[in-house]
């Protein structure tokens, strides 16, 4: 399982880096704040590439029959260690946490959906304003589901 002492160091991987200094304070039960740095805020607006652990909640998920579930939004993290950890640690969570809304739903099974891991593309945004969702988005995303990890 990759965590962040084996994470594979392709280009995709690397754009996580920047990430890794990203500082959250929970401020109350609502909102926190954030130290972001430069390299992150000058890449909302443009395309971004990642790869990541997906996590399925809250509305993005639809269920269209016994055995196929359309999603429209996602959320990723870096590895699947982390997605794991993170649930525990909300102000860690925030750090890493990144909404992916699809441009086009998935379809996607059961099987299909544990311990997922995808590669998304799509226009990176920051919006700080429901830190307990996600402060980072990637919208008008597409996602290539990664078929089972090593």
């Amino acid at each position: 399982m990759p965590t962040l002492d084996n994470l594979q160091t392709d280009e995709i991987s690397g754009n996580w880096d920047p990430f890794y200094k990203v500082r959250a304070t929970i401020i109350d039960g609502q909102s926190a704040r954030f130290s972001i740095p430069d390299e992150i805020k000058n890449r909302e607006g443009k395309q971004i590439e990642l790869s990541g652990a997906l996590i399925f909640r809250g509305n993005g998920c639809t269920m269209i029959d016994s055995s196929r579930i359309s999603v429209n939004y996602f959320f990723l993290l870096p590895t699947l260690g982390l997605a794991r950890a993170c649930e525990l640690q909300p102000d860690v969570a925030m750090r890493w946490t990144i909404r992916v809304d699809l441009a086009i739903p998935l379809i996607l099974n059961r099987n299909q959906m544990i311990d997922a891991m995808a590669k998304v593309k799509g226009v990176f945004k920051i919006d700080t304003s429901k830190p307990y969702e996600a402060a980072f988005i990637i919208e008008n995303a597409s996602a290539e589901l990664k078929p089972e990890h090593d």
